[in-house]
C-alpha cells in the first residue's frame, strides 16, 4: 500500500479536520460575474459564462504533514473559434480523480494553461472547480501568477475569498526577479491578498527563465511571508529540491520523469500532469517503492516515460502540453467513461 494510501485511510478515520488546525476563515466570496462587470471589456463571446455561487464549506487546507497525491488539471475548453470555457466537464472530471485515489488538484497552471486564460475565466474556473472539489472531497490549489500584476494580486485576493486549499504563484514573467531578494518581495507582495491561504512558489526555471537558489528562498520566505508553506517543484535539479526538504514545509515534485527518484530522495507530495492520463502507473510506482522493490519501481517509471516521449517527441517544450491534452482526450475516449472530454487546448500549434 502506497504512502499516499495510508494518507487516506487515516483522513477518513480521523473525519473533517478539526476548525482548530485551519487558518481562520474568510467571508464568503462575491461571483465573478461581479469582479466580471467591474472589467472593461466590450466581448461578449464569454457572455454565457455564469459562475456557481460559493460554496458554504471549504475543502481542507494544505499543512506541514501533507502527503499525497496531485493532478494538475487540464481546463476544459470548447472547440469553437474562441475556445471558450468549457464548466460542464468539471463535476465528472472531479469525481474520476476522486475514484483514482487523487488528494488534491491544482487548476489554472501550465498544464491547465492559466497564462492563456482571461482573468474573468480564471475566476469563474476557480469557482466551479471548489464547489466540485468540496463534493468530492479533493483539496483544490489554484495557480495565480503568469499575467500583470494587477490581474494576480485580483486572482490571489479571489482566492483567498472562494477559500481554496493553497494558492500557487509563478514569478513575474516579463520583469524577472534577478536574485533571491527579488523574488521574495514579489511573493510577499502576492501573499499579502491572500493572507490565510497557504502559499506556495512554482518553481520551472525550463519555462519562466527564473533560475535562482531555492534554498535560499525557502529560508527567507519562511522568515517574512507568514503564509509561505513551501514550493511546486517543477524543477530537473532533483538535488536542490532534495535540499529543500525541511520538516514543516511541504515540497511538491512535479516532475513526472524523477517521481521513482523523487521518493527515494525523500519527496512524499507529488503533482503529475501524467496522473490524468495513467493513475495506474503513477500508482504502481508509488506502491512498488513502498514495498521496497526499488528495481520494479524503476522499471515501471523506465515504462512511463517510454510512453510521454511517444506522445510528446516532436513537440517543443511550449506545445508539450498540447501533446498531452491531447493524449488525455484520446486516453479518455478509448476508455468510454461517459460523455467526458477536455476539448482543444488553447495554445494553437
Amino acid at each position: 500500500m502506497a504512502w499516499f494510501r495510508k494518507t487516506e485511510e487515516a483522513n477518513r478515520e480521523k473525519g473533517p479536520q478539526s476548525s482548530e488546525s485551519r487558518i481562520s476563515e474568510p467571508q464568503l466570496p462575491a461571483t465573478a460575474e461581479r469582479e466580471a462587470e467591474k472589467e472593461e471589456d466590450d466581448d461578449q463571446a464569454e457572455s454565457d459564462l455564469t459562475t456557481p455561487t460559493s460554496p458554504s464549506k471549504e475543502t481542507g487546507l494544505f499543512n506541514s504533514r501533507f502527503q499525497g497525491l496531485l493532478a494538475p488539471v487540464f481546463t476544459c475548453f470548447k472547440d469553437d473559434d474562441r475556445r471558450s470555457l468549457d464548466v460542464r466537464p468539471i463535476n465528472r472530471y472531479a469525481e474520476w480523480l476522486r475514484s483514482q485515489m487523487i488528494s488534491g488538484v491544482l487548476i489554472n497552471g501550465v498544464v491547465g494553461e492559466g497564462p492563456m486564460m482571461r482573468v474573468r475565466e480564471r475566476k469563474a474556473n476557480c469557482e466551479y472547480w471548489q464547489r466540485a472539489a468540496v463534493r468530492h472531497n479533493l483539496m483544490i490549489m489554484v495557480q495565480v501568477g503568469g499575467a500583470p500584476l494587477p490581474d494576480v494580486l485580483s486572482l490571489a485576493s479571489h482566492a483567498e475569498l472562494v477559500r481554496v486549499s493553497g494558492v500557487v504563484t509563478l514569478p513575474e514573467l516579463f520583469y524577472r526577479p534577478h536574485n533571491v531578494d527579488q523574488l521574495v518581495q514579489y511573493c510577499l507582495n502576492v501573499s499579502s491578498r491572500c493572507p490565510t491561504r497557504p502559499f506556495f512558489y512554482y518553481h520551472m526555471p525550463s519555462m519562466t527563465g527564473v533560475e535562482l537558489d531555492m534554498v535560499e528562498f525557502c529560508s527567507k520566505a519562511e522568515k517574512c511571508i507568514p503564509n509561505f508553506m513551501g514550493l511546486y517543484y517543477a524543477s530537473a535539479d532533483l538535488e536542490m529540491g532534495q535540499r529543500c526538504l525541511r520538516f514543516g514545509r511541504v515540497v511538491m515534485l512535479a516532475s513526472t520523469a524523477l517521481l521513482a527518484s523523487g521518493l527515494m530522495s525523500g519527496f512524499n507530495c507529488s503533482s503529475l500532469v501524467v496522473v490524468n492520463i495513467r493513475p495506474d502507473l503513477v500508482h504502481r510506482i508509488c506502491d512498488a517503492f513502498d514495498d521496497n522493490e526499488l528495481q520494479l519501481a524503476r522499471d515501471v517509471q523506465r515504462e512511463l516515460n517510454q510512453l510521454i516521449e511517444i506522445h510528446t517527441h516532436d513537440c517543443q517544450m511550449e506545445y508539450w502540453v498540447v501533446s498531452m491534452k491531447n493524449w488525455f482526450n484520446k486516453e479518455f475516449g478509448s476508455r468510454q467513461v461517459g460523455n467526458f472530454c477536455a476539448g482543444p487546448a488553447r495554445i494553437i500549434r
